[in-house]
């Protein structure tokens, strides 16, 4: 079995996501995480094969209580991939996001190049970026493909 980690905070976006696996890859077994802290816990104990990741995230959960998430980052998902070598850990990494630039102005990069700089950094893990909107459904045959070709590759090493 496929164990799938979909590290997101945006509400609607997982949702969008987990049907998306639910109606197309519906023998994987999926867990969550809402933060970057959050997702890394997840991937040091779990060790899932494919991880469905957004770029910015905040540092921690949300406390129940409504407490403090710690800020949100622009990189958290290149800081998740970092962590994942920093561990040994090489899951197949999809970046999913909605955004299309990142950063502050002084060290803001697009999408293209923010893509290009994750190959060159994180080659044995990361396997593209898809581009989500809520309105448009293009999203969601490009993961799936995107998912596909980065499974093919992983069960081959």
């Amino acid at each position: 079995m496929i164990k799938l980690l979909i590290v997101e905070d945006d509400l609607n976006k997982k949702e969008q996501l987990l049907q998306l696996v639910a109606q197309r890859f519906p023998a994987f077994e999926v867990r969550t995480a809402e933060s970057l802290i959050g997702g890394v816990r997840v991937l040091r104990q779990w060790k899932p094969d494919l991880v469905v990741l957004d770029m910015t995230l905040p540092n921690y959960d949300p406390a129940a209580d409504g407490g403090s998430s710690g800020g949100m980052e622009a990189f958290g998902g290149e800081e998740f991939l970092r962590q994942a070598d920093r561990f040994g850990l090489a899951p197949a990494v999809i970046v999913v996001t909605q955004f299309e630039t990142f950063g502050d102005l002084g060290e803001s990069k697009d999408r293209d190049e923010l893509a290009a700089h994750l190959i060159q950094a994180f080659p044995r893990t990361y396997q593209g970026m898809v581009y989500y909107h809520a309105s448009l459904n293009a999203w969601a045959d490009e993961l799936e493909t995107s998912i596909r070709l980065a499974l093919r590759g992983a069960l081959k090493t």
